[in-house]
């Protein structure tokens, strides 16, 4: 079933964007009275096309069961090298994380210039709506603007739990260490991995280290992993 973001226009009526238009007509080569679904404002409804044109105007019918995970997880990651960060998002989306804030750590070797913003987030934005779509995600996750660590630590206090995944933490895993809370960070280190220091002032603003094993993940698998930990444990893989 095609599913295409939309915007309501009334209680039984949502319309597509042009974008979205466009890639059902001519791409999708659908027609009026074409079942599919409409996601909006956080929701997933069963649709038809009612009208065709620049914009197509679709039909409501009942609202589909949310495929939201019930732990809002934001990953705060550390900036990586090369396409890395766009293979982050793009799985992490079809997983279920609801935020992305990339951290600048000491150790990160890509360097961030208020012009990247134009170039960069678009385009990141771009992958995490193709990968919600595809996914049949109801939310579509937000792509920040890169922040420090002073802001990071800022941050942390906000969320009920933030867990720091680290190659030198002999304690114990998430499953240990989560107690039901529903909205988690969960922060990755760049290439490099976090310095000690860093690690005992995020610590100090209350969050956790936790194991995700005897073995070293690279960056771009460790949130992955410890995302798909945490909804497993909360029984969002079910």
């Amino acid at each position: 079933m095609h599913r295409f973001f939309a915007e309501r226009l009334g209680e039984k009526e949502a319309l597509l964007s042009r974008e979205e238009s466009q890639h059902a007509l001519r791409v999708l080569r659908m027609e009026k009275g074409d079942a599919c679904q409409a996601i909006l404002e956080g929701s997933i409804y069963a649709a038809e096309i009612s009208e065709t044109g620049e914009q197509v105007k679709l039909q409501l019918f009942g609202e589909l069961p949310s495929p939201e995970a019930t732990v809002r997880i934001t990953l705060y990651q550390g900036l990586p090298k090369g396409d890395k960060m766009e293979y982050i998002l793009q799985k992490c989306t079809e997983l279920g994380v609801h935020r992305f804030v990339p951290v600048a750590f000491s150790r990160c070797v890509v360097k961030w210039e208020k012009k990247d913003n134009e170039k960069k987030l678009p385009r990141f934005q771009r992958i995490v709506m193709e990968a919600a779509k595809q996914s049949g995600r109801a939310v579509i996750p937000m792509v920040e603007s890169p922040i420090t660590l002073a802001e990071l630590c800022s941050r942390i206090p906000g969320h009920e739990k933030a867990f720091i995944p680290w190659e030198e933490e002999r304690g114990r895993g998430i499953r240990a260490k989560w107690q039901g809370e529903r909205d988690v960070a969960i922060i990755i280190g760049p290439e490099g991995g976090m310095d000690e220091k860093e690690v005992e002032k995020m610590a100090a603003s209350g969050a956790v280290p936790v194991t995700l094993g005897p073995r070293i993940l690279r960056t771009e698998t460790a949130g992955l992993a410890a995302a798909a930990s945490l909804f497993t444990i909360s029984g969002d893989m079910e």
